[in-house]
């Protein structure tokens, strides 16, 4: 199967809508313990970064990773607060 843009962030989409319903899930202090995790992890810290520098490869990376733990994090709230 050959892998196009559309078709890659369709699978995306399904395994962020997956992931945050077991996220949101998961009770007692693993559960804490995970969406801990998941909304420390859904900011960068640019501390050392020069305001002026321009944003290489790395960083996109780590954007977007933060990025994506910020959407999985509401997901699973929103769906904690709709059970």
């Amino acid at each position: 199967m050959s892998a196009n843009p559309d078709t890659l962030e369709g699978r995306l989409l399904a395994q962020r809508k997956v992931l945050a319903r077991l996220v949101a899930a998961l009770d007692g202090p693993a559960g804490d313990e995970l969406r801990d995790y998941i909304r420390d992890r859904s900011h960068m810290i640019a501390d050392e970064e020069d305001p002026g520098a321009v944003p290489g490869e790395g960083l996109s990376i780590e954007g977007a990773l933060a990025d994506e733990m910020h959407h999985i994090s509401e997901a699973a709230e929103a769906h904690r607060k709709a059970v």
